[in-house]
């Protein structure tokens, strides 16, 4: 398996009369805003049948936060002269359920639903990666790192019921304005909870049996600009390009030796991740994959919850935990004037499409 993909996608968008055109919105937000301040409790508000977290705070030049299962989008409260007036984080689950360009035009399909006019794009972030267990990484790989970076840090592991430590990777850069990371997925995703990375690796003639290393390029703007690319137009067009800038001009691992490292021959990892093509051709299952992966994290958090309210209950069954949060639950709906269809359908709308 060679799998090469796009793991974080960030792009401005540029509105045409900005402030005027998003004014109802904005107001919206900042009550939303300044309401879970004064509370505490973050609220939602559906726009195009998704429902997205207003958050208590914004991030840098964006005085409001939004977010869903499947981006993150921010808004300023006036247009700047430098940047885009809204900002959009595609997450990685969503890039993988359908690939770049089809969750792009998904994408601006929901974005009408605010009636604006969309004047342009700015990237600012894209992450470009290669997952295989062709090839695998040591430590002493770091010596033969050929890189136009000035850092390398190495990182390691702590692997719970073995002795020693275990090398997991290697950054290359410090990120501003690119880095590289070189680390095992398969530990990763340990921590991550992202199995469904494992449906996705199936799909494309995994050996199961070994280890997955990822190679992954992180680019922020000043980069991508000077590579020429300002656009997801222009990102589109010269994806083969820049992957071999990435691999053949930025970094390269050779085999070091007491030559000039002009000398130094490539490893034959190495040339595996320079023939890489952005082959990814997401499944429908996939999308079914990833919501199931959530749905097990929760019922893993459920289960551990219901063994404590049995345990401090002192339960002698299951099924009579069970009866108790029922109970419980009836009395939270009633309470809050809600029902189980309405929470359920509110839960299920955090995701851009079902």
């Amino acid at each position: 398996m060679i799998l090469k993909g796009i793991d974080t996608f960030e792009f401005g968008l540029e509105i045409s009369n900005y402030r005027a055109a998003l004014d109802p919105y904005l107001s919206r937000f900042k009550d939303l805003k300044e309401q879970a301040q004064h509370t505490g409790i973050e609220s939602t508000i559906q726009i195009g049948g998704v429902e997205l977290t207003v958050h208590r705070s914004g991030q840098k030049l964006y005085a409001y936060r939004l977010s869903c299962k499947d981006f993150l989008i921010a808004f300023m409260e006036n247009e700047s002269k430098n940047n885009a007036p809204v900002f959009v984080r595609f997450l990685s689950s969503f890039l993988w359920s359908y690939g770049l360009d089809e969750a792009y035009l998904r994408f601006l399909d929901w974005f009408k639903n605010l009636n604006v006019l969309i004047s342009g794009n700015k990237l600012s972030r894209v992450d470009v990666c290669l997952d295989s267990e062709e090839i695998s990484f040591r430590e002493e790989d770091v010596k033969g790192v050929v890189t136009r970076a000035t850092s390398k840090s190495k990182y390691f592991v702590n692997q719970e019921f073995t002795t020693g430590r275990q090398f997991s990777g290697f950054q290359i850069g410090r990120g501003d304005p690119m880095l590289a990371r070189i680390y095992n997925k398969t530990i990763e995703i340990q921590k991550s909870g992202k199995e469904w990375f494992y449906e996705i690796w199936s799909q494309h003639n995994w050996d199961s049996s070994k280890e997955v290393w990822r190679v992954e390029f992180q680019l922020r703007r000043k980069a991508i600009k000077e590579l020429g690319i300002s656009t997801y137009e222009q990102f589109i067009l010269k994806q083969k390009e820049l992957w071999s800038y990435l691999t053949i001009d930025w970094l390269s691992i050779r085999r070091p030796t007491t030559d000039n490292i002009s000398r130094w021959k490539i490893k034959r990892k190495w040339k595996i991740v320079q023939k890489a093509h952005l082959d990814y051709v997401p499944s429908p299952l996939i999308r079914e994959v990833i919501k199931q992966g959530n749905l097990k994290q929760l019922l893993d958090q459920a289960t551990g919850l219901m063994l404590s309210v049995a345990a401090i209950s002192d339960h002698d069954s299951i099924s009579e935990t069970s009866e108790v949060l029922k109970s419980w639950f009836d009395v939270k709906m009633r309470a809050q004037s809600k029902t189980f269809e309405s929470e359920k359908l509110h839960r299920q709308s955090k995701f851009i499409l079902k």
